[in-house]
């Protein structure tokens, strides 16, 4: 086993610790953020997705559910597979990766259902997804890429059951690309879009793709555009704001002729774009210079209104009807910059708007990013809903039930550590009472061994990024 594998649970009754708990609360939800914790975490079910202790540092994030509820993608260090060939594990590069796996059993359902935590990912059904020899277009002409897991991957969506759709750098191009992933071990993709400019022999601009988000229909993919000047003799490197644009992803046979164009004005950052459920709202995290503003570089929500009719007819209104959902109070001194507020998604209706912030949580001078909501036309303040005191990051919704998939850096939850701690105690003295056993352990040594199966798990806490589903909130 590879030597950077540093971190392994030699005690057996960690596999028997429970890896689903139910937290059972009430909280205010209330615009004056005010905040009846819950031990950890504001009330709700906690159900606990990847429960490896694979390594002391794979952060599983970007979870997206599939259409039909079975698999979960999500982006981690490919070489967290162990079975991949030795010689490419030991490869000295550290590309992000997309993974898929099964969604455990019953983590809809009102059951509970008791699992065992494994050693690593891949035993709960994780693949990695791996790209199969493609060409992309640079410079006027295809370029193979043979060994796509050096690239690196970011913001994994589902097509359909059968195909992804995620962001692929590129040197120093990031491209959207799709996937068939009927065999993940060979997937074979293509680029979406290529601008203008990627066909051109010489000089143009460098264009960058990121935050792919389709809409509700399929018709419809939003994504931030920005680009750099690339002509080889200029003397200064100029560089444009970010915009948000759309494609139409009926034209996208042919990736040289895609009808796409701008949904806003450029921002010094704008990311993250998500539709609302019936596809007529965008909202997305930018910088306040998208509004003319200039107070800060930190990223506030937005929203525009989406006309599908006016995109049929190739071109929409910029910027329209744009409206400011959040305003963060930053006062002299205090470390928020850049991401205050970003990633954000719609619940099941449309009326709220679920979202990453750093802003700083109730009864806490604590400023790590937790996940807050706030009505879809900003009428009120955020208000709090998921807390771990680490960090709480990339909320999907389960269009099925309203649940969130996210990734937190919690580690294994208390109530968790309690069971396993109880339970190895139980094991023991239970084992004690044994004849056949020459010397009984002690009481004191019974607690000692429970201790330290408790502190191997709580080693994960802050150092790997564990998905969970939070329900019935």
């Amino acid at each position: 086993m590879p030597e950077y594998r540093t971190h392994r649970l030699a005690v057996a009754l960690v596999l028997t610790v429970l890896a689903i708990l139910a937290l059972g609360c009430s909280t205010k939800d209330d615009p004056d953020e005010v905040l009846a914790l819950c031990g950890n975490h504001s009330c709700g079910q906690l159900v606990m997705v990847t429960i490896d202790t694979s390594s002391s540092g794979y952060q599983y994030l970007e979870p997206a559910l599939s259409p039909d509820g079975t698999r979960i993608a999500f982006t981690a260090d490919w070489r967290v597979i162990p079975s991949l060939d030795e010689d490419e594990y030991q490869e000295p590069f550290e590309s992000r990766q997309i993974l898929i796996m099964p969604v455990p059993p019953d983590i809809w359902s009102e059951s509970m259902v008791h699992r065992k935590p494994v050693e690593e990912v891949e035993q709960l059904g994780a693949q990695l997804v791996r790209l199969a020899e493609f060409s992309h277009i640079v410079g006027g002409s295809p370029i193979p890429v043979t060994t796509a897991h050096r690239i690196d991957k970011s913001g994994p969506l589902w097509l359909d059951n059968d195909h992804l759709l995620f962001v692929a750098r590129f040197g120093r191009r990031d491209r959207i690309l799709t996937a068939d992933i009927t065999n993940p071990a060979v997937a074979t993709a293509q680029v979406v879009f290529y601008e203008p400019d990627d066909l051109a022999e010489t000089g143009g601009w460098i264009y960058y793709h990121k935050d792919p988000a389709l809409s509700p229909d399929g018709r419809w993919l939003a994504f931030t555009r920005f680009g750099c000047d690339a002509e080889p003799n200029a003397p200064d490197v100029y560089c444009a704001p970010t915009e948000l644009w759309v494609l139409d992803m009926q034209t996208t046979s042919d990736p040289t002729q895609v009808t796409a164009f701008p949904l806003t004005s450029g921002a010094m950052i704008l990311k993250d774009p998500t539709w609302s459920p019936d596809g007529s709202v965008i909202c997305f995290a930018a910088t306040s210079d998208l509004v003319g503003q200039y107070t800060n570089a930190i990223t506030e929500l937005f929203r525009i209104r989406f006309d599908a009719e006016e995109a049929e007819l190739g071109a929409v209104t910029v910027d329209h009807q744009l409206r400011r959902l959040t305003t963060t109070t930053v006062a002299d001194g205090d470390p928020i910059v850049g991401l205050a507020n970003y990633a954000p998604t719609f619940d099941l209706t449309g009326g709220q708007i679920y979202f990453v912030s750093t802003r700083r949580t109730p009864a806490s001078t604590l400023r790590v990013r937790s996940i807050w909501r706030i009505p879809s036309d900003g009428r009120l303040e955020p208000s709090i809903l998921f807390y771990s005191r680490r960090d709480d990051i990339d909320p999907f919704v389960n269009r099925a039930d309203g649940s969130l998939l996210l990734s937190s850096g919690m580690g294994f939850p208390t109530e968790m550590l309690d069971a396993l701690e109880q339970a190895t105690i139980d094991s023991l003295r239970a084992a004690n009472e044994d004849p056949d056993i020459p010397i009984p352990l002690t009481e004191i040594e019974i607690l000692r061994r429970a201790q330290t199966a408790r502190d191997e798990l709580e080693f994960f806490e802050g150092v790997m990024s564990h998905l969970f589903v939070f329900r019935r909130f």
